[in-house]
């Protein structure tokens, strides 16, 4: 009986001390010990843990952290750190999880987090460049061809993403079935958690839907044929990056996206980014008729609504055209209307 009233109270007084800092600590390295979170994904936890959780949660105890503290933890790294709502969303949604593990451990009874009032995140804001645009892309695109050409090449025709293209090797290019398979990314991390210091990552892709098989269009597929001719022995092996330099290995994402710009300059397209080629694509595909369902596929996107909301721009032009299905329906009603008066004007005659 005396025994378990000392555990009883050990463990209240254990649970009082246990800090957050000791909490999240444990939570990482059951994180790490599990194996299922990507190295990648780990070190961003750990960077959300450093810079925002710890310096403002990491004194308390597990069970003081309160529902107050929680808000007024997300009112401060809105307000006093400045941050924009997507990623305080994305900081929260860290906390939330290192709570509800702690319930699991028995630490807590309930999740602080549940009913917290959140600002609202927004979407990426992102274009589709005009067909003006594109054509003179286009043009600009002709008048060289080179490995970053290419990858500009497969995004506008093909909507793969840039670290997408960057880690295509010759192997991922079926020529024959007229395909395209996804199947690695590369991902930018720190080196010990330093942001000063990077290396690029060659991993899978960012998530089981964006592990696909994309069909080439005649277009696209003529493009990586012609390019293709033009590599040395080297960079035509099939362990050999598409978007390669003259060993074979591959572009950094970086200078994709540098060259990329310069050629936007050159073809006069303003405020472009890489990524609107994707959102391009996308708009191309559903103008040409294409179904939602297919092209949220392609694009390697979990939901349908991802696609709708974010990555369709219907153009003026294809607005302009939509518009006249209803004055076909307006014309269709009036000789409806009219072959049922002329039929009652003639049996009244």
């Amino acid at each position: 009986m005396i025994k378990k009233i000392i555990t009883f109270f050990m463990r209240k007084l254990f649970k009082k001390r246990f800090s957050m800092e000791m909490l999240i600590a444990k939570w990482l390295n059951m994180k790490t010990n599990e194996g299922r979170v990507k190295a990648v994904t780990l070190q961003s936890y750990e960077r959300q843990v450093k810079l925002h959780i710890n310096p403002i949660l990491g004194h308390y105890s597990v069970t003081s952290v309160s529902k107050e503290v929680v808000q007024n933890f997300i009112d401060i790294l809105i307000k006093e750190k400045g941050l924009n709502p997507t990623t305080a969303r994305n900081i929260f949604g860290r906390l939330s999880e290192i709570m509800q593990y702690a319930v699991k451990e028995g630490m807590i009874k309930s999740n602080p987090c549940s009913l917290i009032l959140l600002p609202k995140g927004k979407n990426k804001a992102g274009k589709s460049l005009t067909p003006e645009e594109q054509a003179s892309l286009s043009e600009v695109l002709k008048l060289q061809r080179s490995p970053q050409n290419m990858a500009i090449q497969l995004a506008l025709y093909s909507g793969l993403r840039i670290s997408e293209i960057t880690a295509l090797r010759w192997k991922d290019i079926d020529f024959k079935k007229g395909f395209i398979y996804v199947q690695h990314s590369f991902k930018r991390i720190s080196v010990d958690g330093r942001n000063q210091k990077t290396f690029l990552h060659l991993g899978t892709p960012k998530s089981k839907s964006s592990v696909r098989s994309v069909p080439m269009t005649e277009q696209i597929k003529f493009y990586l044929e012609e390019y293709y001719k033009t590599l040395n022995n080297l960079q035509v092996q099939v362990e050999s990056f598409v978007v390669c330099k003259k060993n074979g290995s591959f572009y950094d994402v970086r200078a994709v996206q540098r060259h990329f710009s310069k050629l936007c300059h050159l073809a006069g397209i303003e405020h472009c980014h890489f990524h609107d080629l994707r959102h391009t694509f996308a708009t191309n595909a559903k103008e040409s008729g294409i179904d939602i369902q297919l092209i949220s596929e392609i694009l390697g996107h979990a939901h349908i609504a991802t696609t709708m909301n974010i990555y369709l721009h219907p153009s003026d032009a294809y607005k302009k055209e939509e518009i006249k299905k209803m004055d076909q329906i307006s014309k269709s009603d009036y000789l409806k209307a009219k072959n049922i008066i002329e039929k009652i004007c003639l049996k009244v005659v």
